[in-house]
């Protein structure tokens, strides 16, 4: 496993993105290797590239509540490593939103941090990154784990899918303080895999990608508004262009 100096993170991070962006990060670290001071390496370089002007934005899914029932903000993330790291941070902030929250620091941040039921509301935070023109970065991943291109799937009622209430109480020090719900876009059948690389190729094949070797990995940076351009553009040409496994037939 290759060790990263924090001097390559840098250069690679500030290549990347742009002072004033808000960037929603998805990553796998250890398909890139280790980092020197490990994820705070990561989360400086993403500030100071960004600056005071710009936003970062993480996932920090729960998607237990939808067994546990039980929700709270002070709850590890169960994104990975870096998003946990992140969540913790003084002047970090994280939405009061079961299953799928998000964690955001930065000028805009409180624009992330609201509730939301569906990623087709004004409040949801990657409806909120196309409408500021932010960023999407893919630290070591690819476009299989890029979330906008659930709001395709939802804009174009993608019948997979269907949509479910999950409830359950808002937890504080332990103790169950307030019932919450989420609505959510989901599968009907779990069993289905979806993977939207078609609309990454074809977001490659326009030259909208920014790519950078960091490690032993790619670093993949583009406008969310061209990803979900390509994303509407893959469903418009085919309803089940996102998915990897197809549902059985029903006899």
């Amino acid at each position: 496993m290759r060790n990263i100096f924090e001097e390559e993170t840098r250069r690679v991070l500030s290549e990347a993105l742009s002072p004033g962006d808000d960037v929603m990060i998805h990553a796998s670290l250890s398909a890139l290797g280790t980092f020197e001071r490990g994820p705070d390496a990561i989360i400086d370089a993403l500030s100071d590239a960004v600056g005071p002007a710009g936003t970062v934005i993480m996932m920090t899914d729960t998607r237990s509540f939808a067994k546990t029932g039980r929700f709270s903000v002070d709850q590890p993330s169960e994104t990975g490593l870096l998003t946990e790291q992140f969540r913790q941070r003084p002047g970090v902030r994280r939405s009061v939103v079961p299953m799928v929250s998000f964690a955001a620091a930065g000028a805009r941040a409180a624009e992330y941090l609201q509730t939301y039921h569906s990623h087709l509301d004004a409040t949801a935070p990657i409806t909120r990154l196309l409408e500021n023109d932010g960023k999407i970065l893919l630290l070591g991943i690819g476009y299989a784990k890029c979330t906008l291109y659930h709001l395709a799937e939802e804009r174009h009622g993608s019948p997979y899918n269907f949509y479910k209430t999950f409830q359950g109480s808002l937890v504080e020090e332990n103790r169950e303080i307030a019932p919450v719900s989420q609505r959510y876009f989901v599968r009907s059948d779990m069993t289905v895999k979806k993977d939207p690389s078609v609309a990454g190729q074809m977001l490659e094949k326009r030259c909208q990608v920014k790519m950078l070797t960091l490690g032993n990995g790619v670093v993949r940076a583009f406008r969310a508004q061209d990803f979900d351009a390509c994303c509407m553009n893959a469903l418009a040409a085919d309803p089940d262009a996102f998915l990897a496994t197809r549902p059985e037939p029903e006899t």
